[in-house]
Formats: C-alpha cells, sequence, structure tokens
C-alpha cells in the first residue's frame, strides 16, 4: 500500500483559488473522473483518504463519488449525518495509517486532499508519491499546495507526462522513500 497525491497546482502553485474552487476546475475540457490521468491514476487504488472538508459535501450527494473503495477520513469531529457505512475515521495521522494498513483492500491510497492532510501524512513520512498535474494558469492567490514556513522535502521526479490542454503531471516520490 503506497499513499500517493494526484492534484492540480497552478503553475504558480495554488490547489485552490481564493474562493476554494480547485485548481482542476479551471480547465475548459475538464472532465470529472474521466480527464487528466484520473482514470490511469485512481485504476491501482483501493482506498482513498481525505479531510473532513474534502469529505463533507460528498455526504448526501447523488453521486458517491468513490464507489468500490474503502474511505477514510482524517479528523478528530464527528462524520457528518448521512455517511456511508464503512467510512473510517481518526483523528490523528498515525492512527489513521494504522487503520488503513490494517483494512482489507489491495492497491494504493488516494490522498484526495487538501493541503492540511497532505502536510499531515508528510509530517508523518507517509507519504509515498506526489502527482502534481500542473495546470496553464497562473491564479496570483488562493490556496497553496503547502503551508507557509513547512520544511522542505527533496523529490526524486519518477515521471512527466503532457496532456492535450497544455497540463503536465509531474510524479515524484519524496527522497527519504527512496531505497
Amino acid at each position: 500500500m503506497r499513499i500517493r497525491t494526484h492534484i492540480a497546482v497552478s503553475v504558480d502553485g495554488f490547489i485552490a483559488s481564493p474562493d476554494g474552487l480547485p485548481t482542476i476546475l479551471t480547465a475548459p475540457d475538464f472532465e470529472s473522473g474521466l480527464s487528466h490521468g484520473h482514470p490511469e491514476f485512481i485504476a491501482d487504488c483501493g482506498a482513498v483518504l481525505m479531510g473532513r472538508n474534502t469529505f463533507a459535501p460528498a455526504v448526501g450527494s447523488p453521486h458517491w463519488p468513490w464507489p468500490n473503495l474503502r474511505v477514510f477520513v482524517l479528523t478528530g469531529r464527528p462524520l457528518p449525518e448521512g455517511t456511508p457505512d464503512g467510512v473510517v475515521s481518526a483523528a490523528e495521522p498515525a492512527e489513521l495509517l494504522r487503520l488503513m494498513r490494517d483494512a482489507d483492500f489491495t492497491g494504493d491510497v488516494h490522498l484526495v486532499g487538501g493541503q492540511q492532510t497532505i502536510q499531515a501524512f508528510r509530517d508523518i513520512d507517509a507519504l509515498d508519491e506526489l502527482g502534481v498535474v500542473v495546470m496553464p494558469i497562473l491564479l496570483g492567490d488562493g490556496l497553496r499546495l503547502t503551508p507557509p514556513k513547512t520544511s522542505a522535502t527533496p523529490l526524486q521526479l519518477t515521471a512527466t507526462r503532457t496532456f492535450p490542454d497544455g497540463s503536465v503531471e509531474h510524479v515524484y516520490t519524496p527522497s527519504h522513500n527512496q531505497n
């Protein structure tokens, strides 16, 4: 089991606009779950991991975004009413990591986001792969991929590919995960 991201970022480093719109939605040809390498990425995943702010909007929506995947939520608050059975949560990243390792699924874990959850798993050296899709846009402001004043993490580039709209996917492995 590897914990991996596949997140869109603007050329100037923002994962969301100032009003919270995810950067991926700036692409005119974006199709949820179908474009920008998502189908190939998610094919190797058996679970998704996110914080409560990413998870909560999906509860009660007409389309459950993670069919056939185990769902893990990093939160110290109760899960929203209407949360499907089988969703696992914990307040501490190390505890949630233990629960994921003990869970019955095959494949990798897609760390959906956002910034705080990605950082929480970086902090415990549990982020195995950082995949970013650099979108051809300068947002100028918004939510950065990393919080201010976080420590540096050397990365090793493992893959790159370009999409028809000019977006470029870069996949990195934190250097401390290299054998």
